[in-house]
């Protein structure tokens, strides 16, 4: 129930951080309590999706099996998550991975794991812009926007918050969802830590060729670190291109990028026409000591911050908060207290396996691929090479790629 007259003003939950993680998972809640718990998301920018749309758009990829969890949330008013994305998507329906320069290479199609796809790309303006919408049409659901949380009261019971602009809140759940080094989680006495600098840049950029992408996706290993194609709209493709020194790409003009971009890539969708404006981000492997306090929750990338290598990050913060929705519905519907630290341990224990597995992935690809030893080369090009020749592996990496 919401207050006016500078009263404290209660809900079950308050989700800090109102961008696609936060969204979801208040959707989510909603949607597995029946739209009948109460759920604040307090957020500290207006949205611009004019902006961050058009040419420039930044994506990200969703594995099909995030897109199945995305179909069980069922808002008031509209069709389910997964199809409002599918409508505004990509498909995925191949995957080409190469150790570039060297032999070994597989490919991964939907039609051997008789699936549609095996993820879609879609803009995040566009989502966003969807998911935003949504929302306005929750009634249980209210946005604080632009505010942020000013400080933090916890007692045995409850949450309390108050924003800066002088509007107090008070919950039995708070969740962090506040992106990285979250200042949620720091409030609350929960450091984030560096657990591994990878020593690359991703640049990240769209990009527009002469050849339809025909729905295929490009994975490549080099000595500098992955590269990435990424099918969207018409002849377009999310480019991310992770180096070991990112400044001379990004001061190159947009006509020597593109020759630098032909000569990295080939020609096997034609001429590279023209590029976006280029995002640069340090690659590091962080995370918060833990997921989980008193009466808090933490998810996204508040919570762990992975290498964008195979696009796993965004997919496995799904796969965290789908199961603290599922879990804090599952107590909300029964009249537990959806803050008790017992279930939010349950939470913990319940991820910990995937995250642990997705982390010593991501990081073990990097490691093997990013070695020049001779050994090292031979091992990682017989590897793909056995793939390539064997069903049975291929179904195992799809199955993991999926998110199943």
């Amino acid at each position: 129930m919401r207050l006016s007259g500078g009263k404290m003003q209660q809900f079950d939950v308050v989700i800090v951080g109102g961008a696609v993680s936060g969204s979801v998972l208040a959707l989510a809640l909603s949607s597995f309590c029946q739209h009948k718990i109460s759920i604040a998301i307090v957020e500290k920018s207006l949205p611009n999706y004019e902006q961050q749309g058009g040419f420039d758009a930044r994506s990200i990829a969703l594995a099909e099996g995030s897109l199945q969890k995305m179909s069980q949330i069922l808002p008031l008013a509209g069709e389910n998550l997964g199809e409002m994305i599918q409508a505004i998507a990509t498909p995925i329906q191949q995957i080409q991975v190469a150790d570039k320069g060297h032999f070994g290479k597989t490919t991964l199609k939907a039609s051997e794991q008789n699936i549609r796809q095996l993820g879609a790309v879609v803009e995040l303006a566009k989502l966003g812009k969807n998911l935003t919408a949504c929302i306005e049409k929750q009634p249980n659901i209210h946005v604080f926007c632009p505010n942020e949380v000013k400080s933090i009261k916890r007692s045995q019971q409850y949450c309390e918050l108050t924003l800066k602009n002088g509007e107090k809140l008070s919950c039995s759940l708070l969740v962090a969802a506040d992106g990285i080094q979250s200042q949620i989680a720091k409030q609350c006495g929960i450091e984030t830590v560096q657990v591994r600098d990878y020593k690359q840049s991703a640049i990240i950029a769209n990009v527009e060729l002469n050849k339809w992408h025909q729905y295929q996706a490009f994975e490549y290993f080099t000595e500098q670190g992955p590269f990435a194609l990424l099918p969207l709209g018409g002849n377009m493709m999310s480019l991310v291109w992770c180096v070991k020194n990112a400044d001379e790409l990004v001061q190159l003009s947009d006509n020597e990028f593109l020759s630098r971009l032909q000569h990295q890539f080939g020609w096997k969708l034609g001429q590279f026409l023209r590029a976006s404006k280029r995002f640069v981000y340090p690659l590091i492997l962080q995370k918060a000591e833990s997921h989980i306090h008193h009466r808090l929750a933490i998810v996204g990338n508040a919570a762990q911050m992975l290498h964008p290598v195979a696009g796993q990050g965004f997919n496995l913060g799904l796969r965290d908060l789908y199961a603290l929705a599922k879990r804090v519905a599952e107590a909300f519907n029964q009249g537990k207290d959806i803050g008790d630290f017992s279930l939010l341990v349950e939470f913990e224990k319940e991820r910990v396996q995937d995250q642990s597995r997705i982390i010593n992935a991501t990081s073990g690809l990097i490691s093997v691929f990013s070695c020049g030893m001779l050994p090292m080369q031979v091992m990682r090009n017989l590897g793909l090479f056995a793939v390539s020749h064997s069903k049975t592996a291929r179904d195992f990496i799809a199955n993991r790629a999926l998110g199943w």
